[in-house]
Formats: C-alpha cells, structure tokens, sequence
C-alpha cells in the first residue's frame, strides 16, 4: 500500500527527531506524537529567527540551511543542518539570551510550548525523557564548572606567584640602581681624590727633580764620594715622577675627560725616536735593537703613541737579559698596520697571562725580586683603544714574548 504524503512527511519528522538528543531517550511512539504537532518554517537570508530579550515560547529544529548565534556583532556560535536551539524554552518563559539569524536560507521544525505541554499531559513519558537529557546536559556544565573553577584558583595562584615574583624583581632592580649609584659616586670620588693628590705631589716632586739634576750636573765624577748617592736620589725620583704620570693619565682615560686629538703620523719615525730615548740602558745591558720599518702612516695621536710604544719597549728590555735580541717589526696592508715588540726574555707563565694588561697586575723585574705596580701594560690597553686599536701578546715560558698593536691604516697620499 502507497503511503500518502502526508504519513511519508510524518516519517521524515521522526527521523529527524530521532537524531535530535532531547528526544533521543523518548520511544518511535512518542516521536510520532511529537512529529504531528511540529511546524515547518522558513527563513530566508539574514532573517532573525529568535531575538534576544523576546520571552522564548518555542523549540527549533533546523532541516536544511545554517544559522549564527550571536549578540550584536559578537559571534558566540554557527549551527547547521541537525541542530536544536531554544530549547529551554519548553521548560520556561524566560527571554532569550542570544539572537538567531539565518545564514543562508533555512528549513526548520518548530516545537511550541503549548503543544509540548498537550503532549506531556497525555503522555508523561515524553517529559521525563526530554527532562534526563536537559539535566544530563546540565551535569556536564556543573563538571565543566567545577574544571574551570579549579583551572581559575589554579591561574590565581600562579598569579600570585608572579605577582611576587615580580615584586621581588622590582625590589631586587632597586637595591642594584641604589648600589650603582654609590658605586658611581665613589669611583667619582677616588678620581677626584687621586686627582687632587697626585697634582699636589707633582710641585714638591719637579723641585727636587731639579735640584738632584743640578746635582748630578755639578758632581760628574764617578770618584766623588756623593755620586751613587746622588745616582740613586736621581734615579728614585725620577721612577716617581714616571710613576704618578702613568696614575694621572690613566685616571683621565677612566674619568673619560681627556679628549683626543689625532693626526697622520709617520710610525717608523716615532720608534725610531723613541728606541733613541733608550740608548743607555739598551747600552749597559748590551742588547741588540733590530728594526724592521716599512714606512706608513696612521691617524693616532701623537702623545698616545709615543707612550705605547716607550711602555713596549721599556718592558722588552726590563725583562731581557744581557746580550740579547728585541724585534721592532712595523708592517701594512691595505687596511691595517702592524707593530711588533718581541723580546728573548723568560716568557709569561700562564697564571699571569689572563691579567697581563690589568692595571693591578703586579710584575717583577728581572733584576730585582720586589715587585712593583704594573701600571705601563694597563696605559697601552687604555691608549690603544681610545685610538680604536687593538693589542695582544703571544709567549711562551723560556721562549720570549711578543706585543702586537693593530690600527687603521691610511693612504700616504
């Protein structure tokens, strides 16, 4: 027997609402008897189906199409063919909490709250099946509650932690700025003091360098019972008026108030000057000077190179034994020039060579055991980076050292 179309459109309702989960716990029964009180309806593009803040009176069942939940232009959801909104609205009449408009045009089945409530009244069973589904729906929200209130005391507390992290972080940035300006402000004073004294030791010191000058001038004669006296004022103050020379240009460098003033230099010139200045102790320790200068030139400043130069050299022989060779070695390419001390003493042991170029080092003289401040390789580090060189040593124990000091190199022309 032919079913008529009214039974076959009877059929499809019930399908549908077999797949539906509020009434997916009712019987084929019950499904019929819902099935013939369901409306279609149709919504056309962008149609609101329910609005918010309307009192809901009914369920929706969407058969074809797509809808968007939503609130204002807040989009909290998009449904498609399958889907059940309004719902709670069977229940109660409370309004609704979001609109629902139609994405594309749509097909839907609607439930009243008046033919929901006929049926139930006949049939009990179609309430307590649509009631087990809302509150198992309602269980797993209270679950998903309950996760994320745990999830949220969880996140306070990593909060806090933070937060107190944080502040001790802030405390900890404070304690250093506070520590780094008094650090600042005694290094400011140590310079100021170191300034104010060693000027005040300079006037006292040059009159008595003159006057042992004048000394040594009038008794020239090694027989003299005065000579080696006079020798060793000579020679000891001379040694501190080098030494307070080496503290007041190095405290400039460290206060950063001296500024350079730089020119094109002949370097082959300067050493060849300076290695002059040294005649005499090169003389009694009769070491062999041996240069090899190519001529080139570089912007330095003068005072500057002297000075590194003079504190090379000086060393080399310092720590040189008699009858022994110093390399000067000055070399270029296109970019660079290249100065080279070496000498033939006993090396640097390793212990000493990671601090060779700090100011408070201490070194001994090959001749004498006291050790004394080293202030000379700490000047040529300073000097030869304010001239944006650099400076590095090779040696070995028993085999020699040697210094290199690097520029820029310019044209000759």
């Amino acid at each position: 027997m032919t079913k008529s179309k009214k039974d076959q459109l009877l059929e499809d309702k019930v399908l549908i609402l077999k797949k539906t989960k509020i009434f997916s716990e009712s019987t084929d029964d019950v499904l019929l008897e819902i099935a013939k009180v369901l409306s279609e309806k149709i919504a056309k593009k962008e149609k609101i189906i329910l609005k918010k803040g309307d009192v809901g009176k009914a369920m929706f069942i969407l058969v074809k199409g797509k809808v968007r939940v939503h609130d204002g232009n807040h989009v909290l959801s998009r449904l498609e063919t399958g889907s059940v909104f309004g719902e709670y609205s069977l229940i109660d009449e409370e309004s609704r909490s979001a609109t629902v408009t139609a994405e594309e045009d749509s097909v839907l089945l609607k439930l009243s709250q008046d033919n929901f409530y006929n049926l139930v009244s006949k049939n009990q069973d179609i309430l307590k099946g649509v009631l087990k589904v809302l509150i198992g729906r309602m269980r797993d929200m209270n679950a998903l509650e309950e996760k994320l209130a745990k999830s949220y005391i969880k996140i306070q507390t990593q909060k806090k932690e933070i937060e107190e992290q944080h502040q001790n972080i802030l405390e900890q940035k404070q304690l250093l700025e506070e520590q780094n300006y008094d650090l600042l402000s005694l290094n400011e004073e140590k310079n100021n003091l170191i300034s104010v004294l060693v000027h005040g030791m300079k006037n006292p010191l040059t009159s008595s360098l003159c006057l042992a000058d004048l000394l040594k001038s009038e008794i020239n004669d090694p027989e003299h019972p005065h000579y080696e006296h006079t020798e060793i004022i000579h020679n000891s103050l001379e040694r501190m008026n080098k030494m307070i020379n080496e503290v007041l240009n190095l405290n400039k460098i460290e206060s950063k108030t001296l500024q350079l003033q730089l020119e094109k230099l002949e370097i082959s010139k300067i050493i060849t000057n300076v290695v002059s200045h040294f005649k005499f102790p090169i003389e009694q320790k009769q070491l062999n000077i041996r240069l090899d200068l190519n001529k080139t030139v570089s912007k330095l400043n003068s005072v500057y190179t002297y000075q590194i130069i003079d504190n090379l050299l000086s060393n080399a022989i310092k720590f040189s034994s008699s009858n022994k060779n110093i390399d000067i070695k000055l070399t270029h390419n296109d970019e660079k020039v290249l100065i080279e001390v070496a000498d033939e003493g006993s090396g640097i042991s390793k212990e000493k060579f990671e601090n060779l170029f700090n100011q408070y080092e201490r070194q001994t003289d090959w001749k004498n055991e006291n050790p004394h401040i080293g202030l000379g390789l700490a000047i040529v580090k300073k000097y030869v980076e304010a001239m944006n060189g650099k400076v590095w040593c090779e040696s070995e124990e028993g085999k020699g050292t040697c210094f290199f000091v690097e520029f820029d190199r310019i044209s000759c022309n």
